[in-house]
């Protein structure tokens, strides 16, 4: 004679398959969240290269100096047409910071570095990431660091 109800094996296997259910959704849930946390940081990453790109192309362009301009201390990167006209200026959230400190690059009419340099960043995962910048027109690198 059987009653109404669920057995204790069936009750078992029943709470054995949600918490599988449940573990994968977790699971799923932190890839999903680290994955957008990576692109939100590369993007800026991204945008400093285009910058410098950027500012190398309008010297080329207009046979003038630039100089392109770090400011650690303000969390910004800008491209200065010649010497005194601010012509494009990326800012970087609070949670990445420029730890390499203020830095100036000079950018010759003909498009290229004068002087190498590396900027050194920091994201909010504790991810450093250097973006070197070499001599020459076109020799800009991104590295991707341990995590602090």
């Amino acid at each position: 004679m059987r009653s109404n109800g669920f057995t204790l094996i069936e009750t078992m296997v029943s709470v054995f398959i949600i918490t599988i259910l449940l573990s994968v959704g977790i699971s799923l849930s932190k890839f999903a969240r680290n994955v957008s946390k990576n692109m939100d940081n590369s993007e800026y990453i991204y945008e400093i290269q285009n910058l410098l790109s950027y500012g190398k192309a309008v010297c080329r362009e207009k046979n003038n100096y630039g100089k392109i301009t770090v400011k650690a201390s303000k969390n910004e990167i800008e491209f200065i047409d010649g010497w005194d006209s601010i012509e494009k200026t990326v800012f970087i959230p609070k949670k990445i910071k420029i730890i390499s400190g203020d830095i100036n690059i000079l950018v010759t009419p003909d498009g290229k570095i004068s002087r190498g340099n590396t900027i050194k960043i920091i994201d909010n995962c504790g991810v450093k990431q250097d973006i070197t910048i070499g001599v020459g027109v076109d020799l800009i690198s991104i590295k991707n660091g341990e995590a602090i």
